[in-house]
C-alpha cells in the first residue's frame, strides 16, 4: 500500500512540521493543500517545499487545490487555472484535486450544474497540456456527493483526465459505499481516508472491518491511501491510525 497524509489535516502545523511528521510516520507520500500550506500560484513555496520532501525521501500524492467549479452567491472566480496547474508540477504532483462545489445543501441548480461542466472542461483542457490530472471528491453537499451523478458529471464533461478521490460518505450505509467504489473504480485515482459518522470523528480501528472491505476492491499499484483527518485532531494520533491502517493493509493481503 503507497500510504499517505493530506495536510490540512493538520492546519496548524507548518510545512517542514508537517514533512517531519510524515518521516517519523514511514509516510512516502503527502498531498498539500492550497490553503493553508501552499497557496495556489506561489511556485517559488512549492519548488522549496519539493526540495524538502526530496530531502526526506516524501514524494507529492497530489494538490489538493480546493479550486472550485461551482461557487457561492459572491464568490470570486478563482485565479487563472495555469497557475494551479504551475503549482503543482513545481510540487512535483501529476493530479490536481479541485472542488465540485462549496455546500450546496439543498442541491444544485442546472443551471448551476451546467456551468460546471463546461469550466471543468476548460481547466481539464489547461491541464492536459501540462501533462496532468484534475480529480474530484465523493464530497458531500457537493455535486459529486452521490456517485450516480458523479458518474454522469464526469461523463458529461468528457474529458479523459478528469478523475475522481474516492471516499467514504459519513451519511451513508457500508452497502452504499461498497456501491460507489465499484462503480466509481474506473475514474478512481487516490483515496482519503477517515472514520467519520455524519459530522462526528472516530478511530479508524473503529471501522477497520468496513475498511477491510473498501481496500480489497481499492487497492492498486498506483492509487495512494491518503491519511485525513485524525478522530481527536491532534497529530499525537497519527501513530495509532497510520498503524491502523498499515493493518487493514496486511488483512486484505
Amino acid at each position: 500500500m503507497k500510504l499517505g497524509l493530506v495536510s490540512v489535516t493538520f492546519r496548524k502545523l507548518s510545512v517542514k512540521e508537517i514533512i517531519k511528521l510524515a518521516k517519523e510516520n514511514s509516510i512516502e507520500y503527502i498531498e498539500w493543500g492550497s490553503s493553508p500550506h501552499v497557496e495556489m500560484g506561489n511556485v517559488r513555496l512549492a519548488r522549496k517545499i519539493k526540495r524538502l520532501m526530496h530531502a526526506n525521501n516524501i514524494k507529492c500524492a497530489s494538490y489538493g487545490s480546493y479550486y472550485g467549479v461551482t461557487y457561492k452567491n459572491g464568490q470570486h472566480k478563482p485565479l487563472p487555472f495555469k497557475k494551479v496547474c504551475k503549482t503543482a508540477i513545481a510540487l512535483g504532483a501529476e493530479t490536481i484535486r479541485i472542488w465540485a462545489g462549496w455546500p450546496l445543501t439543498g442541491g444544485v441548480t442546472k443551471e448551476q450544474r451546467d456551468k460546471a461542466v463546461l469550466h471543468t472542461r476548460e481547466i481539464a483542457d489547461i491541464a492536459k497540456k501540462y501533462g496532468l490530472t484534475v480529480s474530484f471528491e465523493c464530497h458531500f453537499d457537493t455535486i459529486t456527493e452521490d456517485y450516480r451523478q458523479s458518474i454522469k458529471f464526469i461523463e458529461d464533461i468528457g474529458r479523459d483526465n478528469v478523475k475522481i478521490y474516492w471516499q467514504a460518505n459519513p451519511f451513508k450505509s457500508f452497502e452504499y459505499n461498497i456501491e460507489a467504489i465499484n462503480a466509481l473504480l474506473p475514474y478512481t485515482t487516490h483515496v482519503h481516508v477517515c472514520n467519520w459518522k455524519e459530522l462526528e470523528k472516530f478511530p479508524l480501528k473503529d471501522a477497520f472491518d468496513d475498511w477491510c472491505e473498501y481496500v480489497k476492491l481499492l487497492k492498486s499499484n498506483d492509487r495512494v491511501f491518503m491519511l485525513e483527518f485524525m478522530p481527536d485532531a491532534e497529530p499525537a494520533s497519527l501513530p495509532v491510525e497510520t498503524k491502523t491502517l498499515l493493518d487493514i493493509a496486511r488483512e486484505v493481503e
